[in-house]
């Protein structure tokens, strides 16, 4: 399993490469990281959103393992 840092440069990287992808050279390297950064913090949220609402097995650590995630996203 990657640690939250890992997985938190691994969804920037993927939403990067999709949306450079799908936008060319429309948008400058910054600005692209800045949509990817939005976009995985939003589905950081929705996999907590959907945790929360399911009622996750809080020994799994699944809850905290993703706020972490979330943390290391918006320190990138």
């Amino acid at each position: 399993m990657k640690t939250p840092k890992e997985k938190a440069k691994y969804l920037i990287s993927i939403l990067s490469l999709t949306m450079l992808g799908e936008m060319g050279n429309k948008l400058t390297m910054y600005e692209l990281k800045d949509i990817a950064k939005q976009c995985a913090i939003l589905s950081v949220e929705d996999i907590l959103s959907t945790l929360y609402d399911y009622h996750y097995d809080s020994e799994s650590g699944a809850y905290e393992y993703w706020q972490e995630v979330k943390t290391e996203i918006e320190k990138i």
